[in-house]
């Protein structure tokens, strides 16, 4: 029977990782559980939402092999409220009783049958730098369309532009971003589609690298494993549009500002919008003016000092489309870059070229 002892925080950190995998399922209640299995010295613990799987192995003292499936918050929430540094499992009957020198719990566990196999991806591994792949999910992963209506579109789409790089992009057809990371080595057969909660997941776990991370892909899945981790996403089927048709080869008026003074007239220009969150920029030689208005509680203009080549214009935007990509710029400038009425603008770092990103103008 079951019987092992656990570092507690080597525990609580797994656990922390499978519970924002394990979710509410209606028909199949097990997706709220994980499943702890004890094979020799090594303990497993494995979630997964049938969308995304995570697989944690601890090292742990033994007293008897067997496996387990109990609810993933009742679990996390006594390991957490644990004290000590130790923490022994054991099972009798349907009971897993969670003890410590000074604590005794006892959680009913569920049948370990209707588990979910989680797949195990071995092809085309290779190590990848963790903190630079979280990066470009994490830069672009917001611009992801949240409708099931295109399905591609809801996803984080990453592929190899140039070698010793991938590139991440994102596009809920209102915006798109693209974000290219130093992957030095790395070769990508074929391009991805990771849903983008799954990639979000795939980051949180990609950044707690301190050593190699492996990255696996098959037709289906890709996986990544970092250190005692190792988190599964099925792949999206489809075709990634081809955007580079869309992102404009000419401007007819660039024009630079301060990144602060931008997110400031931002700021400012929120209070003011009206409900389809309308803001209005005019470029003109050297001022850039955002403005907003709304019937029920008045207007705003702030005008900006700005570098401007080209002609004047005016456009209208939706704000959060612009707001939302500004925590993702580190430089202290920004070029806005206009192909002409009616035409996307683009948004570029005056110094990280790694980065940008298209909005579309609103209709009248």
């Amino acid at each position: 029977m079951m019987h092992v002892t656990a570092d507690t925080q080597g525990l609580r950190k797994v656990l922390e990782i499978a519970s924002r995998v394990s979710t509410k399922h209606l028909t199949l209640p097990v997706l709220q559980c994980v499943l702890l299995k004890v094979v020799g010295s090594t303990l497993t613990i494995s979630a997964t939402n049938l969308e995304i799987g995570v697989v944690g192995s601890l090292s742990v003292e033994v007293g008897g092999d067997g496996e387990v499936a109990v609810p993933t918050q009742t679990l996390l929430q006594t390991i957490n409220l644990n004290t000590q540094k130790h923490t022994t499992l054991s099972l009798e009957g349907e009971v897993l009783h969670v003890e410590t020198k000074t604590s005794k719990t006892a959680i009913k566990s569920v049948s370990t049958e209707e588990f979910p196999h989680i797949p195990q991806v071995t092809e085309n591994t290779q190590s990848i730098n963790g903190v630079l792949f979280a990066q470009g999910i994490k830069t672009t992963v917001f611009a992801a369309s949240q409708s099931s209506i295109k399905p591609e579109l809801g996803c984080v789409y990453v592929f190899q532009k140039k070698e010793h790089t991938l590139t991440f992009t994102t596009t809920d057809s209102f915006r798109l971003i693209e974000k290219t990371a130093p992957q030095h080595g790395f070769i990508l057969q074929d391009s991805l589609l990771i849903p983008y909660k799954n990639a979000l997941e795939i980051a949180r776990v990609a950044e707690l690298a301190e050593d190699v991370v492996m990255f696996s892909t098959n037709e289906n899945q890709c996986a990544l494993t970092v250190g005692n981790i190792y988190i599964t996403s099925r792949l999206t089927n489809g075709s990634f549009p081809d955007y580079e048709q869309i992102i404009p080869k000419e401007y007819v008026t660039h024009s630079t500002v301060l990144t602060s003074d931008f997110l400031h007239a931002l700021k400012k220009t929120n209070i003011f919008l009206n409900k389809f969150m309308q803001l209005t920029v005019v470029v003109d030689t050297e001022s850039l003016t955002l403005s907003a208005q709304s019937g029920e509680v008045g207007t705003t203009t702030e005008s900006l000092h700005a570098a401007t080549e080209g002609d004047a214009i005016t456009l209208n935007f939706n704000q959060r489309y612009i707001a939302e990509v500004l925590p993702h710029i580190t430089d202290d400038s920004i070029t806005l870059h206009f192909a002409g009425v009616g035409r996307p603008m683009v948004i570029e770092s005056v110094h990280d070229k790694s980065m940008r990103y298209l909005v579309m103008p609103m209709n009248k």
